[in-house]
């Protein structure tokens, strides 16, 4: 598979200059929330999706899908391999959610174009990303600063939030994916933490959810 990295950040330029940093909805508003994660098994991609209460975080609906790997790990565009299986993941749930929570940068990305922002540009839906390691930006005061380069130099702009979750753990990393802001990204990750957790329960039930299922089809290649 010849990959052409140059096309590939354009791609991710077109879909950053589609991405809205402002809210699309009220809080007020939020009924349900969902996790998506995924797991890999000899060139398999199972992604699995949990929706959830937004306020009591019960179960509303889950699915998973198992796909041929399409596109090798390359470091910055995470989009390309994993968001088409949570597109296709998300089309499977019978209840669509009103925020979605991805494993992965949202504008906390070199092109501003992390994998939540392609999900929520190609679903039109709020997205927030939520990542466990900092590999770009500074932080201040727990706000997550970027360089960006103006008419008259660079100046610093807000992508994320860090975020401590659980006591002894490391902190992490919310930045919108699309059509919301920075400050209610990090408000809805905080309402959906469970204490004694680090990551918000949706999320933390999508990677259960794609664990299981990952040990079924190995279970099941085995019997076979």
């Amino acid at each position: 598979m010849k990959i052409e990295l140059d096309k590939l950040k354009e791609t991710q330029k077109k879909i950053a200059q589609k991405v809205s940093v402002k809210d699309s909805f009220k809080i007020s508003d939020i009924k349900t929330v969902a996790g998506f994660d995924i797991a890999y098994h000899d060139k398999k991609v199972i992604c699995a999706g949990v929706v959830v209460d937004y306020k009591t975080l019960e179960v509303l609906d889950k699915r998973y899908t198992i796909s041929d790997e399409k596109f090798p790990y390359i470091p910055g565009f995470l989009m390309f391999r994993e968001g088409p299986p949570i597109v296709e993941t998300y089309q499977e749930l019978k209840i669509q959610p009103d925020v979605i929570l991805i494993d992965g940068g949202g504008i906390l990305h070199p092109r501003k174009s992390g994998i939540a922002s392609y999900v929520g540009v190609s679903l039109n839906k709020p997205t927030i990303g939520v990542i466990k390691k900092l590999l770009l930006g500074e932080a201040s005061e727990g706000k997550i600063y970027v360089d960006k380069d103006t008419i008259d130099g660079k100046v610093k702009e807000l992508r994320g939030e860090r975020l401590e979750t659980k006591t002894g753990a490391r902190p992490i990393f919310i930045s919108p994916g699309h059509k919301i802001s920075v400050a209610t990204s990090t408000k809805i990750a905080k309402n959906c933490l469970v204490k004694g957790r680090k990551l918000p329960e949706p999320l933390r039930l999508a990677h259960r959810y794609a664990n299981k299922a990952r040990e079924e089809l190995v279970l099941k290649e085995e019997a076979q």
